[in-house]
């Protein structure tokens, strides 16, 4: 898209706004429904404070446990790949995959499941621990989020929540739960899941596991995808006291275990630098919270504490050279919100310190350093009401981190802040427009500051050794944003229709990647292996989501456009996904017992590479179904055709194809 075409688009965004209000205006005279934003008024949590998504100020996609049961997803990846500009990587195997947002993926998107930061990165492994079989939604912030969460936020956040308690009770229940069973005919997989919840007067708790056991995949051509077996298993704990009417006390403990042979990149196939291993991964994470409301519009406030760890034990098949990977993070968290006088204010502290372990055995292999980093943040935001329909959001948030190298006996030290500001106009009762901008950072990991050893050898020419850089400087993002929110008031027939759009423009500076040097002229040196800052881009885009809803009937078009280039060379940045478009349409029948739906992705050819042939398109169409007997609404039975075509199709810069067909099949029993 060229630049004339983007500066069109925010006048596009304020003729539909134009538009909107007229129509809006209409509705008024000729219906006495309420015309105020209903449709998406969706509880969200990753912005710090619970608002509802028509108040979040910012671009905010949520899956709901609804729209889970209708994607069965194996991945949280998998189950936000259908939002605009959101795709999934790592390839096919579920295990291995992430979240791309707008263009930018791995550690440069936050991961931060039930309000706790999770920032476990090591090479090729995998960093995604949480099963969806454990979760009551997904919220995704798109574009830079330091302002609220500190170092990581660079592209925007992905925030699994957890199943409660009180999700599964109803009103009036004291004791219930569910047992769930799935099949997967595309890989034979086999899930199984139970919870037990229970309350009294003051104290509800929740426990909740799952075991998962599938074979290869089978790709659309009809190979199978060896070694994408997977066999895990994990456990939820979840005890909430209301302790009285202003304080409550809560405990989360999760553990998840998985086992498998995979390529050490399991994004990959296997290779001569691409061994199959024997993987073991053993995630535990615990956290207690406290919160107090009092009647007092000054306290609102949560303190957590929290420690995570993620342990790896991995062993080379051929000829059982071992490795291990250990990191225990121990944090806490503090905020509290409050009303004065027209003006909410917000403001916190965090806290995190990482220990990470590593041992490589065998000769000439990377040295990982034994290191601990420590980071700690405070921030301040308030929105202010400047006229009734007009209001203005300031932030801004300090950073201090540290990272000591133990076994080097060297340490690196550095501090960062992350302003943002934004402008909400209500322009009608059905419009409203945002204007904002924000500035993030993510500081060097202590594995690119400081991995020494050897990266690869080259028989009697020597090998390739790497180098620590104790002088990385942060990633740092500039993300200038318009957003519009239309929703009309429901017309004669009672149908209401919900537009939500955004152009941003990102602006990266200092991209930390790793460097190979190596010399070929006049003498032949394999040379050295270093992280640097390299880059300074522009990443720009829109998206756009149409609802519709009337009656039984929903019908949701959403599109995604990202484009990116380096600013110094002009060259094209990788990992930028295709332009998608997704048409998704839905009927509840029989009394809303059954549900039946259409889901449609249009994925577009990536040809903005700078060498090869670039990435063809592709059209996928899945088949949903979801049914609750009439004579037994305890019962639910969901069916899922996921690529009914049997397409063989591969994401841009993937190497791997995905799988076929998948037909999905669950029962679950509420008691």
């Amino acid at each position: 898209m060229s630049n004339a075409q983007y500066r069109l688009i925010p006048a596009i965004a304020l003729t539909l706004s134009g538009l909107a209000a007229s129509h809006a205006t209409h509705a008024q005279n000729t219906d006495a429904a309420d015309p105020s934003f209903t449709l998406n008024k969706v509880l969200v949590s990753a912005t710090r404070f619970e608002s509802n998504t028509n108040d979040a100020a910012r671009a905010v996609a949520v899956v709901e446990k609804d729209q889970l049961d209708t994607i069965q997803p194996e991945s949280v990846a998998q189950a936000v790949r259908y939002e605009p500009n959101v795709s999934m990587t790592g390839g096919p195997r579920s295990g291995n995959q992430g979240v791309n947002i707008r263009g930018l993926e791995g550690s440069k998107v936050l991961q931060v499941v039930d309000g706790v930061r999770q920032v476990f990165q090591s090479g090729h492994r995998p960093s995604y621990f949480l099963d969806p079989e454990l979760l009551k939604s997904i919220e995704v912030v798109k574009g830079p989020a330091s302002t609220l969460w500190g170092s990581g936020a660079v592209g925007g956040v992905v925030a699994p929540n957890t199943v409660s308690a009180q999700a599964l009770l109803d009103p009036n229940q004291s004791v219930g739960g569910f047992a769930k069973a799935g099949f997967n005919a595309n890989n034979d997989k086999q899930t199984y899941t139970t919870a037990l919840a229970g309350r009294s007067d003051s104290v509800d708790g929740l426990i909740s596991g799952y075991y998962r056991d599938g074979n290869d995949l089978k790709q659309g051509n009809g190979d199978h995808l060896t070694n994408s077996a997977e066999r895990d298993h994990g456990f939820l704990a979840k005890s909430a006291w209301q302790i009285n009417d202003d304080q409550s006390l809560a405990l989360i403990y999760r553990q998840s275990k998985e086992a498998g042979h995979v390529p050490s990149n399991g994004s990959a196939d296997l290779g001569s630098s691409n061994f199959l291993i024997d993987r073991a991964t053993d995630t535990q994470n615990a956290t207690l919270k406290y919160a107090l409301d009092s009647e007092s519009e000054l306290v609102d406030g949560t303190l957590s504490v929290y420690w995570n760890k993620v342990e790896m034990r991995e062993s080379r098949v051929s000829d059982g050279r071992g490795d291990s990977t250990e990191q225990d993070v121990y944090g806490f968290t503090f905020n509290n919100q409050m009303q004065w006088q027209g003006v909410r204010l917000f403001y916190g502290l965090d806290g995190h310190t990482e220990d990470f372990v590593a041992q490589r055995s065998g000769a000439s292999r990377p040295t990982p350093p034994e290191a601990t980093t420590d980071i700690w943040g405070a921030y301040l935001g308030a929105s202010i009401e400047l006229l009734s329909d007009l209001q203005l959001d300031l932030g801004a948030r300090y950073d201090d981190f540290a990272t000591e190298a133990e076994n080097l006996n060297q340490q690196s030290d550095d501090s960062d802040v992350s302003p943002s500001v934004a402008l909400i106009w209500q322009a009608s009762d059905a419009v409203q427009l945002t204007l904002r901008h924000d500035q993030a950072f993510r500081a060097p990991s202590s594995e690119e500051l400081y991995t020494t050893g050897t990266h690869f050898c080259m028989g009697p020419a020597g090998c390739n050794v790497f180098v620590s850089n104790p002088d990385l400087k942060p990633e740092k993002a500039r993300n200038t944003e318009l957003l519009t929110r239309i929703q009309f008031a429901p017309n004669e027939q009672g149908g209401q229709w919900h537009f939500e759009g955004a152009v941003f423009e990102n602006r990266v500076d200092d991209f930390i990647e790793q460097n190979v040097d190596m010399t070929f002229f006049p003498v032949f040196d394999p040379g050295t292996t270093t992280w640097r800052n390299v880059d300074k881009a522009t990443i720009k885009g829109f998206e756009m989501t149409s609802t519709y809803v009337q009656d039984a009937l929903t019908v949701k078009l959403s599109y995604g456009q990202t484009r990116g280039k380096d600013d110094l060379t002009d060259a094209y940045l990788a990992q930028i996904p295709a332009d998608t478009k997704t048409f998704d349409a839905s009927y509840a029948w029989l009394n809303d017992s059954l549900t039946t739906g259409l889901r449609v992705s249009d994925v577009s050819s990536q040809q903005r590479v700078n060498s090869g042939d670039g990435y063809d398109g592709y059209t996928l169409a899945d088949l949903y179904a979801s049914w609750t007997p009439a004579i037994y609404d305890k019962l639910k039975i969901d069916l899922v055709v996921n690529n009914v075509t049997d397409r063989h199709h591969r994401q841009a810069w993937q190497e791997l194809y995905e799988p076929g067909r998948e037909v999905i099949l669950s029962t679950k029993l509420s008691f």
